[in-house]
Protein backbone atom coordinates (compact mmCIF):
# COMPACT_ATOMS: atom_id res chain seq x y z
CA UNK A 1 0.00 0.00 0.00
CA UNK A 2 2.75 2.77 0.44
CA UNK A 3 4.34 1.67 -2.43
CA UNK A 4 0.80 2.41 -4.28
CA UNK A 5 0.65 6.04 -3.05
CA UNK A 6 3.84 7.12 -3.01
CA UNK A 7 4.37 6.17 -6.77
CA UNK A 8 1.46 8.06 -7.50
CA UNK A 9 2.45 10.59 -5.66
CA UNK A 10 5.71 11.30 -6.08
CA UNK A 11 4.99 10.57 -10.21
CA UNK A 12 1.97 12.41 -10.46
CA UNK A 13 0.62 9.89 -12.55
CA UNK A 14 -2.72 10.34 -14.02
CA UNK A 15 -3.40 6.50 -13.70
CA UNK A 16 -4.81 6.85 -10.56
CA UNK A 17 -8.45 8.21 -9.95
CA UNK A 18 -9.10 10.39 -6.87
CA UNK A 19 -10.72 7.61 -5.64
CA UNK A 20 -7.79 5.33 -5.63
CA UNK A 21 -5.65 7.86 -4.44
CA UNK A 22 -8.16 8.44 -1.57
CA UNK A 23 -8.56 4.64 -0.93
CA UNK A 24 -4.37 4.77 -0.97
CA UNK A 25 -4.13 7.39 1.19
CA UNK A 26 -6.57 6.13 3.84
CA UNK A 27 -4.84 2.78 4.24
CA UNK A 28 -1.65 3.93 4.11
CA UNK A 29 -2.27 6.16 7.25
CA UNK A 30 -2.88 3.28 9.63
CA UNK A 31 0.85 2.19 9.07
CA UNK A 32 2.53 5.38 10.40
CA UNK A 33 2.43 8.32 12.57
CA UNK A 34 -0.76 10.25 10.68
CA UNK A 35 0.57 14.17 11.88
CA UNK A 36 3.83 13.86 10.80
CA UNK A 37 2.99 12.80 6.96
CA UNK A 38 0.87 16.36 6.71
CA UNK A 39 2.00 19.80 6.10
CA UNK A 40 -0.09 22.52 7.35
CA UNK A 41 -1.02 25.08 4.28
CA UNK A 42 -2.99 27.83 6.93
CA UNK A 43 -5.45 28.01 9.70
CA UNK A 44 -9.07 28.06 8.28
CA UNK A 45 -11.12 28.54 11.29
CA UNK A 46 -10.40 28.19 14.84
CA UNK A 47 -12.31 28.53 18.41
CA UNK A 48 -11.84 27.44 21.74
CA UNK A 49 -13.28 23.78 20.88
CA UNK A 50 -11.90 23.37 17.35
CA UNK A 51 -9.30 24.21 14.77
CA UNK A 52 -9.47 23.50 11.04
CA UNK A 53 -6.91 23.69 9.06
CA UNK A 54 -5.77 23.01 5.15
CA UNK A 55 -3.38 20.42 4.69
CA UNK A 56 -1.64 18.36 2.54
CA UNK A 57 -0.41 14.69 2.51
CA UNK A 58 3.36 14.43 2.13
CA UNK A 59 5.01 11.69 0.15
CA UNK A 60 8.62 10.51 0.58
CA UNK A 61 9.89 11.70 -2.52
CA UNK A 62 8.62 15.26 -2.25
CA UNK A 63 5.43 14.42 -3.71
CA UNK A 64 2.13 15.68 -2.26
CA UNK A 65 -1.41 14.65 -1.87
CA UNK A 66 -4.22 17.26 -1.02
CA UNK A 67 -5.30 19.78 -0.56
CA UNK A 68 -7.52 18.19 2.48
CA UNK A 69 -9.43 19.96 5.63
CA UNK A 70 -8.42 18.66 8.95
CA UNK A 71 -10.36 19.29 12.02
CA UNK A 72 -8.74 18.85 15.60
CA UNK A 73 -11.80 19.49 18.09
CA UNK A 74 -11.78 18.86 21.71
CA UNK A 75 -13.98 15.72 22.40
CA UNK A 76 -14.59 16.83 25.91
CA UNK A 77 -16.99 19.21 24.59
CA UNK A 78 -19.65 16.17 23.71
CA UNK A 79 -19.13 17.30 19.83
CA UNK A 80 -17.94 15.56 16.72
CA UNK A 81 -19.81 12.60 16.92
CA UNK A 82 -21.51 13.04 13.56
CA UNK A 83 -18.05 12.79 12.03
CA UNK A 84 -17.29 9.14 13.33
CA UNK A 85 -20.55 8.01 12.31
CA UNK A 86 -20.31 9.58 8.75
CA UNK A 87 -16.68 7.74 8.76
CA UNK A 88 -17.61 4.48 9.27
CA UNK A 89 -20.95 4.57 7.19
CA UNK A 90 -18.51 5.87 4.40
CA UNK A 91 -15.99 2.99 5.49
CA UNK A 92 -18.52 0.40 5.11
CA UNK A 93 -19.20 1.33 1.74
CA UNK A 94 -21.82 3.91 1.85
CA UNK A 95 -21.76 7.43 -0.75
CA UNK A 96 -23.37 10.65 0.54
CA UNK A 97 -23.82 13.36 -2.57
CA UNK A 98 -24.69 16.47 -0.36
CA UNK A 99 -21.82 15.22 2.33
CA UNK A 100 -17.98 15.78 2.54
CA UNK A 101 -15.66 12.53 2.13
CA UNK A 102 -13.68 11.34 5.37
CA UNK A 103 -10.43 10.07 4.73
CA UNK A 104 -9.12 9.40 8.40
CA UNK A 105 -10.98 9.89 11.48
CA UNK A 106 -9.44 9.27 14.85
CA UNK A 107 -9.51 9.81 18.65
CA UNK A 108 -5.98 10.46 20.76
CA UNK A 109 -7.19 11.45 24.11
CA UNK A 110 -9.73 14.54 24.32
CA UNK A 111 -8.85 14.99 20.88
CA UNK A 112 -10.57 14.36 17.68
CA UNK A 113 -8.83 14.60 14.68
CA UNK A 114 -10.71 14.21 11.13
CA UNK A 115 -9.48 15.04 7.78
CA UNK A 116 -11.61 15.01 4.86
CA UNK A 117 -11.45 16.07 1.71
CA UNK A 118 -11.50 19.79 0.33
CA UNK A 119 -14.81 20.90 -1.59
CA UNK A 120 -13.85 23.59 -4.13
CA UNK A 121 -16.20 26.26 -4.35
CA UNK A 122 -18.31 29.19 -2.74
CA UNK A 123 -19.91 29.31 0.34
CA UNK A 124 -24.00 30.42 -0.05
CA UNK A 125 -22.84 33.95 1.56
CA UNK A 126 -20.31 34.61 -0.87
CA UNK A 127 -22.51 33.32 -3.88
CA UNK A 128 -25.54 35.84 -2.44
CA UNK A 129 -23.28 38.46 -2.10
CA UNK A 130 -21.83 37.79 -6.06
CA UNK A 131 -24.70 36.98 -7.81
CA UNK A 132 -27.60 39.06 -6.23
CA UNK A 133 -30.64 37.99 -3.89
CA UNK A 134 -33.32 36.66 -6.60
CA UNK A 135 -36.42 34.21 -6.12
CA UNK A 136 -34.83 31.79 -8.39
CA UNK A 137 -32.87 30.66 -5.53
CA UNK A 138 -36.12 29.01 -4.56
CA UNK A 139 -36.37 26.56 -7.26
CA UNK A 140 -33.32 24.79 -8.34
CA UNK A 141 -30.79 25.46 -5.72
CA UNK A 142 -32.98 26.13 -2.48
CA UNK A 143 -34.48 22.79 -3.65
CA UNK A 144 -30.78 20.96 -3.47
CA UNK A 145 -30.01 22.25 -0.14
CA UNK A 146 -33.35 20.89 0.97
CA UNK A 147 -32.36 17.35 -0.45
CA UNK A 148 -29.10 17.46 1.17
CA UNK A 149 -30.44 18.16 4.50
CA UNK A 150 -32.73 15.13 4.19
CA UNK A 151 -29.89 13.00 2.90
CA UNK A 152 -28.08 14.05 6.39
CA UNK A 153 -31.64 13.27 8.28
CA UNK A 154 -31.39 10.07 6.67
CA UNK A 155 -28.72 9.04 9.05
CA UNK A 156 -25.40 7.16 8.59
CA UNK A 157 -26.54 3.79 9.74
CA UNK A 158 -24.10 0.86 8.34
CA UNK A 159 -25.69 -2.31 6.75
CA UNK A 160 -28.47 -3.85 9.72
CA UNK A 161 -28.71 -1.14 11.69
CA UNK A 162 -31.41 1.40 12.82
CA UNK A 163 -30.93 4.74 11.26
CA UNK A 164 -31.11 7.77 13.41
CA UNK A 165 -31.68 11.12 11.99
CA UNK A 166 -28.59 13.52 12.04
CA UNK A 167 -29.15 16.98 13.09
CA UNK A 168 -27.10 19.28 11.86
CA UNK A 169 -28.01 22.43 14.11
CA UNK A 170 -25.35 25.41 12.70
CA UNK A 171 -26.97 25.07 9.19
CA UNK A 172 -26.22 28.87 7.54
CA UNK A 173 -24.36 30.54 4.58
CA UNK A 174 -20.68 29.78 5.00
CA UNK A 175 -21.34 26.61 5.68
CA UNK A 176 -23.08 25.35 2.45
CA UNK A 177 -20.20 25.01 -0.47
CA UNK A 178 -21.77 25.38 -4.07
CA UNK A 179 -20.15 25.11 -7.29
CA UNK A 180 -20.02 25.75 -10.20
CA UNK A 181 -22.83 28.16 -9.87
CA UNK A 182 -24.32 30.80 -12.20
CA UNK A 183 -27.13 33.06 -12.87
CA UNK A 184 -28.36 34.57 -16.78
CA UNK A 185 -31.41 35.46 -18.12
CA UNK A 186 -31.11 32.76 -20.26
CA UNK A 187 -30.43 29.98 -18.35
CA UNK A 188 -31.78 31.03 -15.03
CA UNK A 189 -30.06 29.95 -11.64
CA UNK A 190 -27.41 26.90 -12.35
CA UNK A 191 -25.03 24.86 -10.54
CA UNK A 192 -22.99 21.35 -10.41
CA UNK A 193 -22.89 20.72 -6.98
CA UNK A 194 -24.12 21.30 -3.71
CA UNK A 195 -22.49 20.01 -0.35
CA UNK A 196 -23.07 20.68 3.10
CA UNK A 197 -19.95 21.10 5.44
CA UNK A 198 -18.83 21.14 9.56
CA UNK A 199 -20.49 18.87 11.16
CA UNK A 200 -18.97 20.01 14.12
CA UNK A 201 -21.87 20.33 16.61
CA UNK A 202 -24.37 17.85 14.73
CA UNK A 203 -26.03 14.96 16.74
CA UNK A 204 -27.93 12.11 16.81
CA UNK A 205 -31.64 12.85 17.43
CA UNK A 206 -32.65 10.28 20.40
CA UNK A 207 -35.86 8.65 21.39
CA UNK A 208 -37.31 10.64 24.69
CA UNK A 209 -34.50 12.98 25.74
CA UNK A 210 -35.75 15.90 26.87
CA UNK A 211 -33.36 18.64 25.36
CA UNK A 212 -29.66 18.55 23.56
CA UNK A 213 -26.90 18.11 26.36
CA UNK A 214 -24.66 21.09 24.57
CA UNK A 215 -25.87 24.15 23.35
CA UNK A 216 -24.53 25.42 20.05
CA UNK A 217 -25.67 27.61 17.07
CA UNK A 218 -25.80 30.61 15.27
CA UNK A 219 -28.37 32.44 16.43
CA UNK A 220 -30.13 34.02 13.68
CA UNK A 221 -30.50 30.68 12.24
CA UNK A 222 -30.94 28.56 15.42
CA UNK A 223 -34.44 27.74 16.43
CA UNK A 224 -35.95 28.38 20.22
CA UNK A 225 -34.97 24.86 21.49
CA UNK A 226 -31.80 24.81 20.23
CA UNK A 227 -31.23 27.09 23.86
CA UNK A 228 -32.50 24.68 26.47
CA UNK A 229 -36.23 24.68 25.73
CA UNK A 230 -36.11 21.03 23.98
CA UNK A 231 -34.40 18.36 21.93
CA UNK A 232 -33.74 19.40 18.63
CA UNK A 233 -34.99 17.41 15.51
CA UNK A 234 -35.36 17.39 11.93
CA UNK A 235 -37.47 20.56 12.46
CA UNK A 236 -34.76 22.55 13.69
CA UNK A 237 -32.83 22.03 10.95
CA UNK A 238 -35.89 23.09 8.45
CA UNK A 239 -36.42 26.46 11.04
CA UNK A 240 -32.70 26.68 9.76
CA UNK A 241 -33.49 26.45 6.26
CA UNK A 242 -36.45 29.02 6.13
CA UNK A 243 -33.61 31.48 7.42
CA UNK A 244 -31.74 30.57 4.93
CA UNK A 245 -34.29 30.48 2.36
CA UNK A 246 -34.86 34.30 3.66
CA UNK A 247 -31.16 34.78 3.14
CA UNK A 248 -31.48 33.89 -0.31
CA UNK A 249 -34.43 36.19 -1.19
CA UNK A 250 -33.47 38.99 0.45
CA UNK A 251 -29.07 38.92 1.37
CA UNK A 252 -29.44 40.18 4.51
CA UNK A 253 -29.65 37.41 7.72
CA UNK A 254 -33.09 37.27 9.66
CA UNK A 255 -33.19 39.27 12.79
CA UNK A 256 -33.92 37.32 15.73
CA UNK A 257 -36.63 38.09 17.97
CA UNK A 258 -38.55 40.23 15.20
CA UNK A 259 -41.57 38.93 13.72
CA UNK A 260 -40.49 37.36 10.57
CA UNK A 261 -43.66 37.99 8.15
CA UNK A 262 -43.19 41.66 8.89
CA UNK A 263 -39.56 41.01 7.75
CA UNK A 264 -40.39 39.42 4.74
CA UNK A 265 -42.91 42.18 4.14
CA UNK A 266 -40.21 45.23 4.77
CA UNK A 267 -38.03 43.70 2.45
CA UNK A 268 -40.56 42.36 -0.50
CA UNK A 269 -40.25 39.11 0.02
CA UNK A 270 -43.31 37.56 -2.76
CA UNK A 271 -46.42 36.95 -0.24
CA UNK A 272 -45.91 33.11 -1.18
CA UNK A 273 -42.41 32.65 -0.72
CA UNK A 274 -43.23 34.27 2.28
CA UNK A 275 -45.81 31.85 3.56
CA UNK A 276 -43.03 29.34 3.61
CA UNK A 277 -40.41 30.97 5.47
CA UNK A 278 -42.88 31.76 8.49
CA UNK A 279 -44.43 28.49 8.37
CA UNK A 280 -40.55 26.99 8.39
CA UNK A 281 -39.74 29.72 10.83
CA UNK A 282 -42.59 28.69 13.57
CA UNK A 283 -41.85 29.38 17.22
CA UNK A 284 -43.44 26.01 17.69
CA UNK A 285 -42.00 23.06 16.14
CA UNK A 286 -44.68 21.42 15.39
CA UNK A 287 -46.06 23.62 13.17
CA UNK A 288 -43.02 23.73 10.99
CA UNK A 289 -42.97 21.36 8.05
CA UNK A 290 -42.35 18.01 9.28
CA UNK A 291 -39.22 17.18 6.83
CA UNK A 292 -36.45 18.74 4.75
CA UNK A 293 -38.18 17.34 1.94
CA UNK A 294 -41.36 18.95 2.11
CA UNK A 295 -40.15 22.48 2.92
CA UNK A 296 -38.73 21.83 -0.20
CA UNK A 297 -41.18 20.74 -2.56
CA UNK A 298 -43.49 23.91 -0.74
CA UNK A 299 -40.39 26.10 -1.88
CA UNK A 300 -41.05 24.95 -5.78
CA UNK A 301 -44.57 25.16 -5.69
CA UNK A 302 -44.35 28.70 -3.87
CA UNK A 303 -41.75 30.31 -6.46
CA UNK A 304 -44.11 28.70 -9.39
CA UNK A 305 -47.10 31.10 -8.08
CA UNK A 306 -44.65 34.15 -7.23
CA UNK A 307 -43.52 35.60 -10.25
CA UNK A 308 -39.88 35.49 -10.16
CA UNK A 309 -39.25 36.54 -13.60
CA UNK A 310 -40.33 33.69 -15.58
CA UNK A 311 -39.40 35.30 -18.79
CA UNK A 312 -35.52 34.53 -17.92
CA UNK A 313 -36.33 31.08 -16.45
CA UNK A 314 -36.03 28.20 -19.05
CA UNK A 315 -35.68 25.12 -16.83
CA UNK A 316 -34.41 21.72 -18.32
CA UNK A 317 -37.33 19.44 -19.33
CA UNK A 318 -37.05 16.78 -17.03
CA UNK A 319 -37.32 19.51 -14.41
CA UNK A 320 -40.38 21.56 -15.62
CA UNK A 321 -42.51 18.57 -13.66
CA UNK A 322 -41.18 19.76 -10.53
CA UNK A 323 -40.53 23.70 -11.14
CA UNK A 324 -43.37 24.68 -13.50
CA UNK A 325 -43.49 27.76 -15.03
CA UNK A 326 -44.30 30.89 -12.69
CA UNK A 327 -48.17 32.14 -13.61
CA UNK A 328 -47.27 36.03 -13.51
CA UNK A 329 -50.04 38.33 -11.67
CA UNK A 330 -51.60 41.31 -13.49
CA UNK A 331 -52.14 45.00 -13.10
CA UNK A 332 -55.40 45.41 -13.15
CA UNK A 333 -54.94 49.38 -13.73
CA UNK A 334 -52.76 48.60 -16.45
CA UNK A 335 -55.86 46.68 -18.63
CA UNK A 336 -54.63 43.12 -17.21
CA UNK A 337 -50.43 43.49 -18.25
CA UNK A 338 -48.56 41.09 -16.29
CA UNK A 339 -46.31 42.34 -13.31
CA UNK A 340 -42.73 41.66 -13.86
CA UNK A 341 -40.20 42.19 -11.37
CA UNK A 342 -36.77 43.89 -12.26
CA UNK A 343 -34.00 41.50 -13.53
CA UNK A 344 -31.21 40.84 -11.41
CA UNK A 345 -28.78 44.22 -12.24
CA UNK A 346 -25.32 44.00 -13.71
CA UNK A 347 -23.31 44.83 -10.78
CA UNK A 348 -25.01 41.58 -8.92
CA UNK A 349 -22.84 39.65 -11.51
CA UNK A 350 -19.84 41.65 -10.34
CA UNK A 351 -17.63 39.50 -8.01
CA UNK A 352 -17.62 41.33 -4.37
CA UNK A 353 -13.57 41.09 -4.66
CA UNK A 354 -13.89 43.98 -7.82
CA UNK A 355 -16.49 45.73 -5.75
CA UNK A 356 -14.76 45.95 -2.71
CA UNK A 357 -11.23 47.01 -5.03
CA UNK A 358 -13.58 49.68 -6.60
CA UNK A 359 -14.72 50.97 -2.94
CA UNK A 360 -11.11 51.41 -1.98
CA UNK A 361 -10.85 53.88 -4.83
CA UNK A 362 -13.89 55.52 -4.01
CA UNK A 363 -12.91 56.21 -0.42
CA UNK A 364 -9.76 57.85 -1.66
CA UNK A 365 -11.18 60.36 -3.52
CA UNK A 366 -13.32 61.01 -1.07
CA UNK A 367 -10.40 61.68 1.36
CA UNK A 368 -8.78 63.47 -0.95
CA UNK A 369 -11.96 66.05 -1.18
CA UNK A 370 -12.04 66.43 2.67
CA UNK A 371 -8.56 67.13 2.55
CA UNK A 372 -9.11 69.96 0.02
CA UNK A 373 -11.75 71.57 2.01
CA UNK A 374 -9.47 71.59 5.07
CA UNK A 375 -6.76 73.15 2.99
CA UNK A 376 -9.37 75.71 1.83
CA UNK A 377 -11.10 76.34 5.56
CA UNK A 378 -7.64 77.17 7.26
CA UNK A 379 -5.37 78.27 4.58
CA UNK A 380 -7.90 80.41 2.39
CA UNK A 381 -6.25 81.50 -0.73
CA UNK A 382 -8.26 84.19 -3.26
CA UNK A 383 -11.78 85.55 -2.54
CA UNK A 384 -11.74 83.37 0.31
CA UNK A 385 -9.53 85.45 2.44
CA UNK A 386 -11.91 88.16 2.93
CA UNK A 387 -14.58 85.91 4.56
CA UNK A 388 -14.40 84.92 8.18
CA UNK A 389 -13.34 81.56 9.49
CA UNK A 390 -16.85 80.05 10.57
CA UNK A 391 -18.51 81.03 7.44
CA UNK A 392 -15.91 78.57 5.29
CA UNK A 393 -16.40 76.29 7.95
CA UNK A 394 -19.80 76.06 7.37
CA UNK A 395 -19.69 76.61 3.37
CA UNK A 396 -17.28 73.74 3.41
CA UNK A 397 -17.51 71.25 5.86
CA UNK A 398 -21.70 71.00 5.79
CA UNK A 399 -22.86 71.62 2.21
CA UNK A 400 -19.41 70.79 0.01
CA UNK A 401 -18.66 67.91 1.95
CA UNK A 402 -22.09 67.13 1.69
CA UNK A 403 -22.55 67.00 -2.09
CA UNK A 404 -19.47 65.43 -2.49
CA UNK A 405 -20.41 62.57 0.03
CA UNK A 406 -23.86 62.17 -1.79
CA UNK A 407 -21.90 61.86 -5.42
CA UNK A 408 -19.86 59.74 -4.15
CA UNK A 409 -22.47 57.78 -2.36
CA UNK A 410 -23.90 56.87 -5.89
CA UNK A 411 -20.44 55.67 -6.94
CA UNK A 412 -20.49 53.45 -4.15
CA UNK A 413 -21.03 49.81 -4.60
CA UNK A 414 -23.73 49.09 -2.00
CA UNK A 415 -24.35 45.09 -1.63
CA UNK A 416 -22.26 44.72 1.64
CA UNK A 417 -23.28 47.89 3.19
CA UNK A 418 -27.37 47.15 2.61
CA UNK A 419 -26.27 43.31 4.00
CA UNK A 420 -25.21 45.06 7.18
CA UNK A 421 -27.58 47.89 7.27
CA UNK A 422 -31.34 47.05 6.98
CA UNK A 423 -32.40 50.57 6.78
CA UNK A 424 -30.42 50.75 3.33
CA UNK A 425 -31.66 47.78 2.26
CA UNK A 426 -34.98 49.17 1.63
CA UNK A 427 -34.05 51.78 -0.63
CA UNK A 428 -33.29 50.40 -3.63
CA UNK A 429 -33.93 52.03 -7.04
CA UNK A 430 -36.65 54.85 -7.61
CA UNK A 431 -36.85 55.16 -3.41
CA UNK A 432 -33.00 55.58 -3.43
CA UNK A 433 -32.88 58.06 -5.86
CA UNK A 434 -36.15 59.91 -4.66
CA UNK A 435 -34.17 60.19 -0.97
CA UNK A 436 -30.85 60.99 -3.13
CA UNK A 437 -32.17 64.03 -4.57
CA UNK A 438 -34.15 65.16 -1.68
CA UNK A 439 -31.23 65.00 0.52
CA UNK A 440 -29.13 67.49 -2.34
CA UNK A 441 -32.01 70.09 -2.67
CA UNK A 442 -31.92 70.03 1.18
CA UNK A 443 -28.71 71.23 0.86
CA UNK A 444 -28.54 73.83 -1.84
CA UNK A 445 -31.70 75.15 -0.27
CA UNK A 446 -29.99 75.51 3.01
CA UNK A 447 -27.26 77.33 1.59
CA UNK A 448 -28.75 79.73 -0.17
CA UNK A 449 -30.74 80.46 2.71
CA UNK A 450 -27.56 80.92 4.64
CA UNK A 451 -25.52 82.80 2.21
CA UNK A 452 -28.62 84.96 1.70
CA UNK A 453 -29.29 85.66 5.69
CA UNK A 454 -25.31 87.18 5.66
CA UNK A 455 -25.56 88.85 2.68
CA UNK A 456 -28.56 90.82 4.05
CA UNK A 457 -27.04 91.30 7.66
CA UNK A 458 -24.16 92.59 6.07
CA UNK A 459 -22.07 89.89 8.10
CA UNK A 460 -20.67 88.50 4.89
CA UNK A 461 -20.50 90.33 1.40
CA UNK A 462 -20.20 87.86 -1.28
CA UNK A 463 -20.54 90.45 -4.05
CA UNK A 464 -16.90 91.47 -3.31
CA UNK A 465 -16.13 88.11 -4.89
Amino acid sequence: MPCVIMDAMDTQSSTYSDDELTAALTGHLASLERDDSYRVDRVLKHSDVETTELVYFEGSGGGSLGPFVRKRIDASAQIGGAYERLFAAQHAGRRYEHLPRIVDCRRVGDELCVVMEYIEGETLGALVGRLGATPDYACELFGALCDAVAELHAGFASAGEMAAPVIHRDLKPSNIIVSGANYTPDTGMTFSSLVIIDLGIARVWREGADADTVKFGTRPYAPPEQYGFGQTSVRSDVYALGALLFFCLTGADPKPGRNIREQCKARDVPASLADVICMAMALDPDKRFASAKALGHAARASYASSAPNAASFQEPPERRAVCPAPVLPTDQSQGGLPLVPERPNLLSRIPDTVGRIWNAFVYLSLLVFFAGSHFAVFHPTGANQNYPMWFLAIEYFIFVDGLVVLIHFVMLDKRRLRRRFELLDRYRGKKLAKLWLKAMGVLLLAMIIIVAIANATGVVDTSVA
